[in-house]
């Protein structure tokens, strides 16, 4: 029993929540709900920053310090919505940036973050770097 039981509990904490649920918008992570263990909550961060990075990066973040992540599970298969608020370390009005984006997830697992599309994306880096050109 134990042999069935263990490999399950690993496979939830290192995997997508939901990921093979469709049909309603689920809150998984947001200032009110908590849903996410640590982890899922880590390789969600890095979701975000990579689509950033593809989109308008690359950044060095090690200069940008997470605010907040809230994470949506979609109405379709392997697809959630992710709102990360970030500030940059340096000394400024407290300006925060804002990122959506909606992404498909290609595997359950989130060990392999690096494996997905991005469906849609906007963000405050782009509104910064279209209005000064």
């Amino acid at each position: 029993m134990a042999a069935f039981i263990i490999p399950q509990i690993h496979r939830s904490y290192y995997s997508a929540p939901y990921f093979y649920f469709s049909g309603k918008q689920i809150v998984l992570e947001n200032d009110k709900t908590h849903h996410l263990n640590d982890y899922q909550k880590k390789q969600f961060t890095k979701l975000a920053r990579r689509a950033i990075d593809q989109k308008d990066g690359p950044f060095d973040w090690d200069n940008y310090q997470t605010v907040s992540i809230d994470v949506y599970k979609m109405k379709n298969l392997h697809e959630y919505a992710l709102i990360y608020r970030i500030k940059p370390c340096i000394r400024t009005n407290n300006h925060i940036i804002n990122n959506t984006m909606v992404l498909t997830l290609k595997h359950r697992s989130l060990d392999k973050y690096k494996q997905f599309t991005i469906n849609k994306y906007s963000s405050d880096f782009s509104n910064i770097f279209t209005s000064s050109e």
